[in-house]
């Protein structure tokens, strides 16, 4: 069937559910249709703003397809309580839908995602703490350093495997779990790339002129001296410290993970073409008044890193 023919809209059956927690509840849920298209009217109740996302499923609510793209109104980020309607342009999305098993969900998930707009970007201004992929497969910790090291695959870790240090700092991901088709960001976000990386530096002056307006100030976090720092942006780059791709053999101390409280190491999605296994990163140290916003490839794909999101 084109994209196009209204002849599937005739034989649509609907069932609408709400998703509630106990701090977001979505009722009175209603919809109509009009032409090709399905308007989803809903009530929110909710003590901080909202992720609102619609899901279908086909075969009466054994599997869901979702979040919807081609959607229009009510949803996404930073929904508050009230009354709403979100529009979804059903042939845009699908060839076909049809039969008697079709149900909808409205779910409401508390928008935690602090943001800052920089320019033209909107950033995240914590490291991220994800456990999941966006499509709900779980993300691996891996703790013992020979298998970490060994990873073609995505993981994560806390910095010394503390996980007092992720309350502050957030995770440490390698490469292959930035990386992965099934998205490490949220939805509605994405790592960047290392383009936008430069653009984020280049509105700030250059490498040389962002790092103290992206860092955290004081040393509550950073270790003394913290150089030309003022968070004029928000930012707010802490040094989350990384963990190594290889092993010190000829060490008796552990030496999996280093700088913590001297620098910030962030990825990017961008492979080094030049250099197989390495990636573009972005490093912030805390001690070198000419110290830049480091663009460096020297750290390999199966070291664990910070990762800042940026809004699609």
């Amino acid at each position: 069937m084109k994209k196009g023919s209204l002849s599937i809209i005739s034989c649509f059956i609907f069932f609408l559910l709400g998703i509630t927690t106990n701090a977001q509840k979505v009722s009175n849920i209603t919809f109509r249709q009009e032409q090709s298209s399905i308007i989803v009217s809903y009530d929110l109740e909710t003590k901080m703003s909202c992720k609102i996302s619609l899901f279908v499923s086909t075969d009466d609510g054994k599997t869901w397809q979702g979040p919807l793209k081609k959607v229009t109104g009510d949803a996404g980020n930073k929904i508050v309580s009230g009354n709403y309607s979100i529009t979804w342009n059903v042939l845009e999305e699908f060839e076909e839908l049809r039969g008697d098993k079709i149900k909808f969900q409205v779910r409401a998930e508390a928008d935690n995602m602090e943001t800052v707009i920089i320019g033209t970007q909107e950033w995240t201004v914590k490291n991220l703490d994800v456990s999941r992929y966006r499509n709900g497969d779980i993300i691996p910790e891996v703790k013992d350093h020979k298998k970490w090291v060994e990873l073609k695959t995505g993981a994560w870790c806390y910095y010394n495997n503390d996980p007092a240090n992720g309350k502050i700092y957030g995770k440490l991901y390698n490469w292959y779990a930035v990386n992965d088709p099934r998205g490490l960001a949220p939805e509605g976000f994405h790592v960047p790339s290392d383009t936008e990386w430069t653009i984020l530096t280049d509105y700030l002056g250059g490498e040389y002129f962002a790092i103290g307006k992206l860092k955290e100030t004081g040393t509550a976090h950073w270790n003394s001296p913290n150089y030309e720092a003022t968070n004029s942006t928000s930012f707010t780059a802490l040094p989350g410290g990384s963990r190594l791709d290889y092993i010190y053999e000829f060490y008796t101390q552990n030496q999996e993970f280093n700088w913590i409280g001297e620098s910030s190491k962030f990825w990017s999605t961008t492979e080094n073409i030049e250099s197989e296994g390495y990636s573009w990163i972005r490093y912030l140290s805390h001690k070198y008044i000419y110290q830049d916003v480091g663009r460096k490839i020297h750290t390999g794909k199966g070291s664990g890193l910070s990762v800042r999101c940026i809004r699609d």
